[in-house]
């Protein structure tokens, strides 16, 4: 398990194209760890929600999953 900030939450741009059927649409979290390192982690907005993760706040992530640190 590591620890991240959320540094930024921005949905993935589509333009004209739909998605897919049943295909979630997803978000690109910025995520910072201890040392500064970042890393871009495609997740689906759904789930973002459902977690109430916001920018700003400490997540870990485990096994490619979000969860919230409180």
């Amino acid at each position: 398990m590591e620890t991240y900030r959320v540094l930024r939450i921005e949905e993935q741009l589509y333009g004209c194209e739909e998605l897919p059927e049943g295909q979630p649409v997803l978000c690109d979290v910025l995520l910072e760890n201890a040392a500064g390192e970042r890393r871009v982690l495609p997740y689906p907005d759904a789930e973002l929600t459902a977690l109430d993760i916001n920018e700003g706040d400490t997540i870990a992530l485990t096994d490619h999953k979000l969860s919230k640190v409180k």
